[in-house]
């Protein structure tokens, strides 16, 4: 599921015992904005990092030299 507060919150609190996890926000929703802004507050204290799509493409690039990067910002522009 996609819900920050429900099934994202659950299934990332189980992982987090045994890995790193990244939260991306911006493809995550609640039913209303207060339970998603807990949820992540809930996350964020409990260690997940929260990131956005954009972050996560540009993260994967490194840099402006990569042979992928113009795609991309053609993508998320």
């Amino acid at each position: 599921g996609m819900e920050a507060h429900v099934c994202v919150l659950q299934t990332v609190m189980g992982l987090m015992e045994d890995f790193d996890v990244h939260v991306v926000t911006d493809a995550c929703t609640s039913r209303t904005e207060r339970n998603r802004d807990a949820a992540y507050d809930r996350l964020a204290a409990e260690g997940a990092s929260l990131v956005t799509t954009e972050m996560v493409l540009f993260e994967w690039l490194h840099n402006a030299e990569h042979e992928h990067f113009k795609a991309v910002q053609r993508l998320i522009k």
